[in-house]
């Protein structure tokens, strides 16, 4: 299912969860007609947890179908449910950055991240994600994660991504890779969708051009 909504109020959709093709990880403080889009969407488990104490989790942590990479922020408590609500490998990353879904870009196949993770912490997210994982930017910019919307199928980029960019993306992640926008003219399109091989939830103000394009390179269409 596609569908276009917003987050108590906020269009930044891609900011409130964390999904994968297995489950999605919402705040248990999410509207009930936000759960409602979510479960229509999805028809997927649901996973209820704050991390770091927020509700927009999808800035913080990263997941694919192996494992969840959270910031050292995330509490005592939020590790052991998250541990306890699903079967991966969820654990947390020694650094000083804490965004990890705007920093770290990430599917079943592979991973790219933040220039600035020493090698000690890529190490850690490639043994929590069990993928290869590169430095890289998107558009020039460090925030792959918040730059890039991606599935197992498909990859829609900051529109002044680079074709460099855009071929390392594709050659480690293995998908097709297009530029794109959300919510008329965002190019920070995770920021904008949630999505995974079987749906997509896109905020309210995209465009139904942006949206056709999205779904056209997640395979939707």
């Amino acid at each position: 299912m596609i569908a276009r909504t917003d987050f108590e109020g906020d269009v930044n959709v891609g900011a409130f969860g964390v999904i994968t093709d297995q489950f999605i990880c919402i705040s248990p403080n999410m509207s009930e007609k936000a759960h409602d889009v979510i479960e229509r969407a999805f028809n997927l488990p649901v996973i209820h947890s704050t991390i770091a104490s927020l509700d927009a989790i999808g800035l913080v942590a990263v997941a694919n179908s192996h494992g969840m990479v959270l910031p050292y922020t995330v509490s005592d408590d939020e590790l052991a449910h998250l541990k306890r609500s699903t079967k991966i490998n969820v654990d947390w990353v020694d650094s000083k950055m804490t965004a990890m879904g705007n920093i770290i870009l990430a599917n079943d196949n592979g991973a790219l991240c933040h220039p600035e993770f020493d090698s000690a912490a890529r190490k850690k997210i490639a043994d929590i994600l069990d993928v290869e994982v590169h430095p890289g930017t998107v558009a020039k910019l460090p925030i792959v994660g918040a730059n890039t919307i991606i599935t197992n199928r498909g990859a829609v980029v900051h529109p002044m991504a680079t074709d460099k960019e855009m071929d390392k993306i594709s050659e480690l992640l293995k998908v097709h890779v297009e530029v794109g926008t959300v919510n008329r003219g965002s190019p920070y399109t995770n920021l904008g969708v949630l999505a995974n091989i079987d749906g997509m939830i896109a905020g309210s103000d995209t465009t139904g051009v942006e949206l056709a394009h999205i779904s056209q390179v997640l395979g939707f269409v």
